[in-house]
């Protein structure tokens, strides 16, 4: 029988395996389709209750109705679309009982990975987070909230997923399209992302300073005002 050599090849000897290929494109059509839709309803260009219709959809991008369809079951899947056997698929209609469960949710959950990364690390800078607030600071000044949503996901981010829990970050990162939905929808019936602003940086600043009780409860009335506000936005609108 043949021997096998399973030494593995020293510091100078030549490498025996291949170079790992390069990476390619990573987006497929679905996945292209679906970030464009994703987008589009983020940003309020498909507004709630829209229609998404797959004839449609795949005519305006210059695609089958396969990866539309598949583009709508990811984006069903994340809380953004309802399919209804009836109606057919249209973005979400947000209601007073979709915030209650989303920011009941948040409230559970947020706080708590809040204040296990605070002691976890100690007073520490966290520079992707305040980045993102002043990217915000900047749209905000400009009178551009395109992309405030998207900041604002990035700030919360960066400080829950400081806990290192993944069964925490996991079950937040679920809610971070919805929470952009609603937010975003609120923002444009009323103005508040430069309190939400001011609010944040309480939050960073708890967070630098090593402040793990101060920055569970700021997190934990940030999320509360915010669902007190959506409610009542949405229900005027309503």
């Amino acid at each position: 029988m043949p021997r096998i050599d399973h030494q593995a090849p020293s510091e100078t000897s030549p490498a025996r395996t291949k170079p790992l290929p390069p990476l390619k494109e990573p987006a497929s059509r679905t996945d292209r389709v679906r970030d464009a839709l994703r987008e589009a309803i983020l940003d309020g260009a498909l507004p709630p209750g829209r229609p998404l219709v797959e004839r449609e959809l795949a005519e305006l991008y210059g695609v089958s109705k396969t990866p539309v369809r598949e583009a709508l079951k990811q984006l069903h899947s994340t809380g953004l679309v309802e399919i209804n056997t009836y109606q057919g698929v249209s973005v979400r209609q947000p209601d007073e009982t979709l915030v209650r469960e989303l920011y009941t949710a948040r409230c559970a959950v947020e706080p708590d990975a809040v204040r296990l990364a605070s002691e976890l690390r100690g007073a520490v800078a966290y520079p992707e987070a305040r980045r993102a607030l002043n990217d915000a600071a900047a749209l905000i000044g400009s009178g551009e909230t395109h992309g405030l949503g998207t900041a604002n996901r990035r700030f919360h981010r960066e400080l829950y997923t400081a806990c290192d829990n993944s069964f925490l970050c996991d079950f937040l990162d679920r809610l971070q399209d919805l929470t952009a939905f609603v937010a975003g929808l609120g923002w444009r019936l009323r103005a508040t992302f430069e309190e939400e602003a001011a609010e944040h940086l309480a939050i960073l600043e708890a967070m630098e300073q090593g402040d793990a009780e101060r920055a569970e409860h700021l997190t934990l009335a940030h999320i509360r005002k915010a669902q007190r506000t959506l409610s009542n936005t949405l229900g005027v609108e309503q």
